[in-house]
């Protein structure tokens, strides 16, 4: 005779000890400068959201203290079998250092071998098993740590025509208010966007200024999808997305530094998807400021109607991209797709204004540049094949003294 059960204890067998983790500190001379919990790096009250090495140096000694479900310190385990353990991505940037005796012990250094960007993962190891692991944790070794500037973000909005319509903030898409929950693309050029970041409380940043950053991405299918920027804008913060072919396929936006990501999303998705036939044709077009949005003007198309409004640009200036959009008589907006359509812009006293006019990718948009003090009339139309299409009714421009 005999019995058996489970969810008892086995009286007989030991039970193997384990240590319950979820998150570390690492302590710098009494500073707490890095915490890491559930799956995250808090890089809030101005901790550090990577670790920097100086490139040939070792750092100071850093011990770990770890953290409890509700984030509460605990000490690191001391029981017999527990160890300290690591794993670093590219073992020719970085080492860990430990001192003599420290061999296992919950304290380390890191050395810089080489400038760059890897990552290392923090470990409990307990008896040729890892209790507990962090998510790769992103290393730079740079030349000089102490005057290396890095850019730290939580998330980022993106911005069209003054309007935030897609938001991303610590690893999620914030889809309330009325955002998207993923980016949308036409066979053919989004309208103009740009990006603001957030910091740790999910207030609005500006993007780095400095040249030493850039904008960068990473798609995942670029038989897809690609970014343009216009001309200028190269590196910066501002962009579009030109839809290649239909299909499905993620983007990854980061911030570049001096050879390295500061900041990089997780993989966005995108829809790009054939616009032809969502619109009818052409009742009027507007002029909107590109970057705002704010509606300049309205005309009908030539001989049902006049302009809603006068341009106006001083001697001298140049205004700000001008962008075109045409509407159906449902009131849809759309941009005919290009090079295969063109933007005829006609002036009618050249000697008082100039065009600065569009070029690729911005097939739609354009600057005027006042040349002497009077008025005139620009007349827009839209080009097919070299043969014009739609002419819209002549639109009154100020050129007003400097």
């Amino acid at each position: 005779m005999f019995a058996s059960g489970c969810g008892k204890e086995d009286p007989i067998t030991p039970q193997e000890e384990h240590y319950e983790a979820e998150g570390l500190v690492l302590v710098d001379s009494g500073q707490r400068f890095f915490r890491y919990f559930r799956g995250r790096i808090d890089s809030g009250d101005g901790r550090a959201e990577i670790l920097a090495v100086a490139h040939g140096e070792v750092t100071s000694k850093w011990s770990i203290r770890f953290l409890d479900r509700d984030g509460n310190e605990m000490a690191p385990p001391t029981g017999e079998g527990f160890s300290f353990t690591w794993e670093i991505a590219d073992t020719s940037i970085v080492e860990v250092v430990q001192d003599p005796g420290e061999a296992g012990k919950f304290v380390f250094a890191l050395r810089g071998l080489e400038d760059g960007e890897t990552t290392i993962r923090l470990q409990i190891s307990h008896e040729g098993h890892v209790d507990f692991t962090t998510v790769p944790l992103p290393v730079y070794v740079v030349e000089d740590v102490e005057h290396w500037s890095h850019f730290n973000a939580e998330g980022l909005v993106i911005i069209e025509s003054g309007v935030r319509f897609f938001r991303y903030f610590q690893g999620e898409i914030d889809s309330g208010e009325g955002r998207v929950s993923e980016l949308t693309a036409p066979i053919g050029l989004t309208p103009h966007w740009r990006i603001m970041f957030l910091d740790e409380h999910g207030e609005e940043v500006d993007p780095p200024d400095d040249p030493e950053f850039s904008f960068g991405w990473t798609i995942a299918n670029p038989d897809v999808l690609e970014v343009v920027q216009d001309e200028g804008d190269e590196g910066s913060f501002e962009f579009h997305l030109r839809g290649l072919q239909e299909g499905e396929t993620t983007i990854v936006f980061e911030v570049r530094h001096e050879g390295h990501v500061d900041y990089r999303t997780r993989p966005i998705p995108v829809h790009v998807e054939s616009q032809e036939g969502q619109h009818g044709d052409p009742v009027g077009v507007r002029l909107k400021e590109e970057d705002s949005g704010e509606l300049l003007t309205q005309a009908p198309v030539k001989g049902e109607g006049e302009a809603t409004e006068a341009l106006a640009v001083a001697v001298g200036d140049t205004t700000d991209h001008i962008a075109t959009f045409f509407f159906d008589e449902d009131d849809v907006e759309f941009q005919p797709e290009a090079p295969d359509h063109t933007l005829g812009i006609a002036v009618a006293d050249t000697s008082l204004l100039a065009i600065d006019p569009p070029v690729a990718p911005e097939y739609w948009a354009f600057r005027l540049i006042g040349k002497k003090v009077g008025t005139t009339t620009i007349t827009l139309s839209i080009f097919h094949d070299g043969e014009a299409e739609d002419e819209f009714a002549p639109i009154s421009v100020a050129i007003t003294a400097p």
